[in-house]
Formats: C-alpha cells, sequence, structure tokens
C-alpha cells in the first residue's frame, strides 16, 4: 500500500514540474510574438448629406486617438459598421481603412447612403390584432381596414430624431402627433419623446369568452374616446444600455350602453370613464449585431410601471415586466433564438376587463395561437427558432426605383424551426376561458425573408396543442 502511495506522489509531482515547465514556455512564446497597436489618426465621414458626423461618430466604440490591436482591426470595423446602420437613417454603411503609415497610424473612411428621410405614406392597416383574425374570422371586410396618411420626418435635424403625424379614418379614427429626440445634450446621452393621440370608434372589443374577443357596433355612435399624452427622458451614458422614465396620462371613455347592456367590469362597477396618471422606468440592455434580425448577442429589457400616480386615479395598478434575448451563432449560415418573456401585477386583486390583456396582444403571444387572446394579471413566454440561411444576395433596379437611396435591394431568406411556451394567469375572468391557466404549445416552420437591413416578412405554418394548425403572415416595414 505504500508503495502504490509513492508512485501516485510521484506522478503527482512529475506532473507539476512538467505544467511548469509548459506555462514557461508557453509564456515566453506569447511574450515572443509582438503585438501590433494602430492608433486612428482620422475618421472621413462621407455621404452624410444631412446627417451631422458627431451622430455617426457617436455610435462607434473608438474615436480619433484610440489605439485599436492590429489583429481586431476588421472585426471592430464591421460590429461598427452595423452599429451605423441600428440608427435606422441609413440605406447602406461601409467601413474601411483608408491610409496607414509606418508609424502604425492609419485613417478610416467610413461612408453612408442616407435613406428617404420624408415619408408621407399612404395608412392602410387593419384594424385587428393579426393579418389573420381579420382574413379568417373577419372575412377579410375592408369594413374593418383603417386609412388615412402616416406622415414621418426621419432625421429630422441631423440627430437621427423624428417626427411623426398620423391622419387615421376608417375602422378607428386617430389622430397622432410624436417627435423623438435621442440627442438633448452636447455628448449625446440624453434624450427625450414626446407624443400626444386621440381616438375613437363605433366598434369595440367589450368581453372575452372562448378566448376569443367579443365586439359590439353601433355605425352612429362613438363607443369609445381615448386620449393619450406621454413624455420620456432617456439616458445613454454608453452605447450598450439605455434608460428610460416616462410619464403618461390617459382619459378613456365608453358608451354607457357597454357598461350597462354587455360588461360591467369594463372599467368595473359600471364606470364610463377610466383616467389616470402612470410612471414608468425602463431599462435595455442591448448587445445584438443586428437589431430587426438578430443572429449573434443578447438583449435585456426591464420595466416598472405604477398606474395610478394620484389618490383621485381611477385604476391603481404596478407591474414588472422583464425579457431576455439569447442568440447564438453555430455557424456563418446558423443561429439559435431564445426569448424568454413575463410579466407580474400587483396588488393581488380583480382588475378591469380592459387593462387584464395578456397573449395575443403585440409582440407577447404563442405561435399556433393567433387567433384568440389568453388574458391575465400575469403571463410568461419561452419562444426558440432555429434560423437557417437559404439565400443572400443584392439586386440592384436601377432607375425602376425613383430613389437612389433604395436602387440596391440586399435580400436575404431565412428558413426558421419554431417552438413557442407559454401560460396567462386569470384568477378573476378565466370561467369562460378554457386556454387561461395552462401551458401553450406551439411550433412549426417559417421563411423569414430580410430587405434593406430593417424590413422583414415572416410567412409560418404552425400548429398549437389543441391540434389545430395554419399559415400565418407578419410584416414590420421598418417604419
Amino acid at each position: 500500500m505504500s508503495e502504490y502511495l509513492k508512485i501516485i506522489v510521484e506522478r503527482l509531482i512529475f506532473s507539476a514540474f512538467f505544467m511548469v515547465i509548459c506555462f514557461q514556455v508557453s509564456w515566453c512564446q506569447a511574450d515572443s510574438i509582438q503585438i501590433v497597436w494602430l492608433k486612428i489618426e482620422r475618421i472621413h465621414i462621407t455621404g452624410n448629406k444631412k446627417t451631422r458626423a458627431a451622430t455617426i461618430l457617436r455610435e462607434l466604440e473608438f474615436g480619433v486617438g484610440d489605439s485599436v490591436r492590429q489583429a481586431d482591426l476588421y472585426p471592430a470595423l464591421e460590429r461598427n459598421r452595423l452599429r451605423v446602420l441600428n440608427l435606422s437613417i441609413f440605406a447602406r454603411a461601409e467601413m474601411l481603412v483608408a491610409d496607414s503609415d509606418s508609424t502604425g497610424g492609419i485613417s478610416l473612411a467610413i461612408h453612408v447612403t442616407e435613406g428617404w428621410y420624408i415619408l408621407p405614406v399612404p395608412l392602410l392597416s387593419l384594424a385587428d390584432r393579426n393579418f389573420n383574425v381579420w382574413w379568417k374570422e373577419f372575412n377579410h371586410s375592408f369594413k374593418r381596414v383603417n386609412y388615412g396618411i402616416d406622415w414621418t420626418q426621419l432625421n429630422l435635424t441631423g440627430r437621427a430624431d423624428a417626427l411623426k403625424a398620423k391622419a387615421q379614418f376608417g375602422y378607428t379614427n386617430r389622430y397622432e402627433l410624436q417627435y423623438r429626440s435621442p440627442s438633448l445634450n452636447r455628448a449625446r446621452t440624453m434624450g427625450f419623446e414626446t407624443s400626444i393621440s386621440y381616438s375613437r370608434a363605433h366598434e369595440v372589443s367589450y368581453n372575452t369568452v372562448g378566448n376569443k374577443l367579443l365586439f359590439v357596433k353601433i355605425p352612429e355612435t362613438w363607443l369609445i374616446e381615448q386620449l393619450y399624452i406621454s413624455g420620456t427622458f432617456t439616458s445613454r451614458p454608453k452605447y450598450f444600455t439605455t434608460q428610460s422614465l416616462t410619464l403618461e396620462y390617459r382619459d378613456n371613455r365608453i358608451n354607457d350602453t357597454i357598461a350597462r347592456s354587455f360588461n360591467a367590469d369594463y372599467y368595473l362597477n359600471g364606470a364610463l370613464r377610466q383616467r389616470h396618471t402612470s410612471a414608468i422606468y425602463g431599462i435595455i440592455i442591448d448587445h445584438r449585431d443586428v437589431r430587426p434580425y438578430p443572429m449573434r448577442g443578447w438583449r435585456a429589457v426591464g420595466e416598472v410601471r405604477w398606474n395610478g400616480l394620484l389618490p383621485s386615479d381611477d385604476l391603481h395598478v404596478g407591474r414588472f415586466y422583464g425579457q431576455f434575448d439569447q442568440y447564438f451563432p453555430i455557424t456563418k449560415k446558423l443561429s439559435f433564438e431564445t426569448i424568454v418573456r413575463g410579466r407580474f401585477s400587483f396588488p393581488r386583486r380583480k382588475l378591469p376587463w380592459s387593462n387584464n390583456q395578456g397573449l395575443g396582444y403585440g409582440g407577447s403571444f404563442v405561435r399556433g395561437f393567433e387567433y384568440y387572446v389568453v388574458d391575465g394579471l400575469d403571463f410568461g413566454v419561452l419562444r426558440t427558432a432555429c434560423r437557417i440561411q437559404l439565400f443572400s444576395s443584392q439586386f440592384n433596379l436601377g432607375n425602376k426605383i425613383p430613389f437612389k437611396a433604395y436602387r440596391i435591394i440586399p435580400i436575404k431568406i431565412f428558413l426558421s424551426l419554431n417552438a413557442d411556451l407559454g401560460w396567462a394567469n386569470d384568477p378573476y375572468y378565466s370561467a369562460n376561458n378554457p386556454l387561461a391557466n395552462r401551458a401553450l404549445f406551439g411550433y412549426g416552420p417559417g421563411i423569414d425573408v430580410v430587405a434593406w437591413f430593417d424590413k422583414t416578412i415572416r410567412a409560418e405554418w404552425s400548429w398549437n396543442d389543441l391540434g389545430e394548425s395554419g399559415f400565418f403572415l407578419r410584416i414590420n416595414t421598418g417604419f
């Protein structure tokens, strides 16, 4: 036994000695490799006819006078090219080394192609939650279509700010004015956004039965009117992190027919009006490579909201919202996506039906359940996708496109294999809604088309755990 222990000790001593020798050799080898640093002497920007140079320079992770390791230079140029594109005001961006000298100094050239900033777009939108609900459940009726003008002035002062105005008619009348500036101070770390909107409609959803929204319409009567005013201050001392503080005021009214004949819990206790002020704190940490359709990186989102700052407000409820997105690049053309999001409400009491929205609204849904809504105080969603790039190319349409910035169309096509899991907690309105308080599972393939960096079309065929399936279409124009 003692002989056996002696052999073990000898081998441990030999292994330790061998590791020390290897470490010294590798240290000497690493020390012998010369690390070359390149100093950025100049950054020259072209193509920015309206955009201020400081707006572009603010997005870069380096500046004049900084040094970059030679081995890291070209990956750094690509990262920063994508940062410039993430401003969403350029159709294209290029970044390269324009000149170098024998002392290790380099000059960088950035060329941008500005997009079309004045966008008086004729408005044609659906009143329903998504395309499939409008097409199937309402027989693609044009009576449920909104029309008007949606006027947007991007990059208004050359600081990546935006002014938007909307006049909408048809199913819902809406008038809206919004201004956003990401650079209030000289350092461009503070921003501001303000908006005001007024809407009214002859038709309104008044209840949820069978996890489907029920509607009532009276052509000659405005059944709902809504006024919304908000102001937001943002802080972005570093590129990846943005914090915001928002103050809101809402004044909502419904016709007495809704509370008297259809749903007394619309605003609770037969109330016809709901006024309240709110404060929202939000934080976003965004390390994604391409924000409209990322393939690598991650994003974390947090929000704390309190509705009802004044004792006289008609609604008092707080909410925590969190989201985490992770994108794993497996190969150059293969990436795996996971998105986790959830919400928790407090105090734990019955809310007005109109404030009890859960899954099926906005971006919080489980694929395969697009025809349903699942209301509740709380919800959680896990969305996953494996995305394979099938096609990538550029098309030059020349003079067929009147706007020079959009004559070259970069297009990428991906095959997406999706699987989602979701749940919503509804302790007060679940009696007639069987999808509440249970797990929801959906899956299926899809084709994603990405054009001009920030415009996407997602065509998906999804199944759910009810045994149902269908084709679902989602379009994001990037405006």
